[in-house]
């Protein structure tokens, strides 16, 4: 040990090696204790700290050593005459440390893996560029999904792209190059027979589901209205034969197309391969279906195509408020609150004045609308903050984020890109556009349905 010593004091470089190595074992060995009795209550930056920044100065002090041994290698020779009279206890003790440091190497880089695939590593570290992300992430109904299920497939492959993906998005946001917003869709997601279909079946039938979704209107009243769906989920039934929404899904059809933008959202071209092999094809006006394809991004629908945004789906403003009305959190006691609401999400806030401001704007519209009684007045405060809310959740200026950046489409946006009557064969058939193939519509803007009575739910 005292040679050892001697070796690693030969040079001031080999020392300061060695001291940095020890002094990094020790912080990640205490460290590494306090995360595992503390669990989940530790924040992001103490986890990089303890898995990424401390095993790369543990592996730094290692170099360091050789380093100096090279540097100073025409002393080494007299270092290397105390040495030789127990050579061998020596390389047992050097085996030893070895052994030790790649104990504590392989403990680091495993743990290191196992932070960067966590939820903290992927939404709070790059707060400016990820966070409008992560909070919609944080709201969706996979929050409880790791994002590496879905952004990183099966295999030492899938690992080893995201993680270079993820080195370039890391280098993007330290040199402030990342894209603002961060485009979508995602064009290196992994497959959704890897992610989606892990969990969803496309070979099972969904029932037919009644949606209901209540409206306001912006007068003094705020007028409820009801909306009421029959929802034709579908999917494959067990005869074989398909039908609903999920149709597109099924194993035995094959549906392809092209899109002439990056956002998927324009398709002249659309291929249907049934399960015999036969081929239609379907185009827009200046597209001839029995011509080559035109020039595009050439794609099979998936999962994707269609539930865009399963997990980062960004609000509408109108459908947010009314979701709020609805849930009582913004009363419909306050006169014009849905008006007023919308006027507040419509101003050019910024994400330090915008909680205060709204506030602002709903006292200034309240009082200059006469007085309110004292019950009623202190509605202002829960209705401020749950619209603020609606804005920080939607909003970002700094990433260029604001109302309908990102379009949802497993709505009518989505199924109007080909279901619009105007994508043709070549006899003149179109892509249906019926809307009774996906829902039908068993009550619209009704202020008391009389189908929800017959379910003994109305009164809503």
């Amino acid at each position: 040990m005292r040679r050892l010593i001697l070796l690693f004091r030969s040079n001031w470089i080999s020392a300061l090696g060695a001291v940095v190595t020890t002094l990094a074992f020790m912080g990640f060995v205490t460290t590494w204790i306090y995360l595992s009795l503390h669990g989940a209550s530790h924040g992001p930056y103490l986890g990089m700290f303890a898995f990424i920044g401390l095993p790369m100065v543990f592996v730094a002090g290692l170099l360091l050593i050789p380093v100096g041994l090279l540097v100073y290698r025409n002393q080494l020779r007299q270092r290397m005459d105390l040495l030789t009279r127990k050579p061998f206890r020596l390389v047992r003790f050097i085996l030893l440390l070895t052994l030790i440091n790649v104990a504590v190497a392989g403990t680091a880089g495993y743990e290191a893996v196992h932070f960067m695939d966590s939820q903290q590593f992927c939404g709070s570290l790059c707060h400016e560029v990820m966070s409008p992300t992560y909070d919609t992430y944080i709201d969706s109904p996979h929050a409880r999904v790791r994002c590496v299920e879905c952004h990183i497939g099966p295999g030492a492959s899938g690992f080893v792209k995201a993680k270079v993906s993820g080195l370039l998005r890391v280098a993007a946001v330290l040199f402030d190059t990342s894209r603002r917003p961060i485009p979508t869709p995602v064009h290196d997601m992994a497959p959704t027979e890897d992610t989606c279909e892990q969990c969803h079946w496309p070979e099972r039938y969904v029932e037919d589901r009644l949606v209901v979704r209540q409206h306001f209107a912006d007068d003094e009243a705020v007028s409820a209205s009801t909306n009421v769906l029959l929802m034709r989920v579908g999917g494959t039934r067990s005869d074989g034969s398909a039908s609903g929404i999920h149709w597109h899904a099924q194993p035995g059809s094959v549906v392809s197309y092209i899109s002439t933008d990056d956002s998927r959202t324009k398709i002249p071209w659309v291929k249907l391969t049934d399960a015999a092999g036969k081929e239609r094809i379907f185009t827009i006006e200046d597209v001839d279906p029995k011509g080559p394809p035109p020039p595009g991004q050439l794609r099979t629908m998936n999962c994707v195509d269609c539930h865009n945004q399963p997990s980062h789906r960004f609000q509408d403003r109108g459908q947010a408020l009314d979701e709020g009305i609805a849930s009582g959190v913004i009363s419909r006691r306050l006169p014009f609150v849905r008006k007023v609401g919308m006027e507040a999400l419509e101003l050019g806030w910024t994400r330090e004045n915008a909680k205060a401001g709204i506030r602002q704007h709903l006292d200034r519209f309240y009082a200059g609308n006469g007085s309110l009684p004292p019950d009623v007045q202190a509605l202002i405060g829960p209705a401020s903050d749950a619209i603020a809310e609606i804005w920080m959740r939607n909003i970002h200026p700094a990433m260029n984020i604001t109302w309908g950046t990102y379009r949802d489409l497993d709505g009518h946006d989505g199924c109007m890109r080909c279901h619009d009557g105007e994508h043709l064969d070549a006899d003149g058939e179109s892509i249906t556009a019926d809307c009774e193939a996906c829902h039908a519509t068993l009550a619209e803007k009704e202020s008391d349905p009389d189908v929800l009575k017959r379910f003994g739910i109305g009164g809503r």
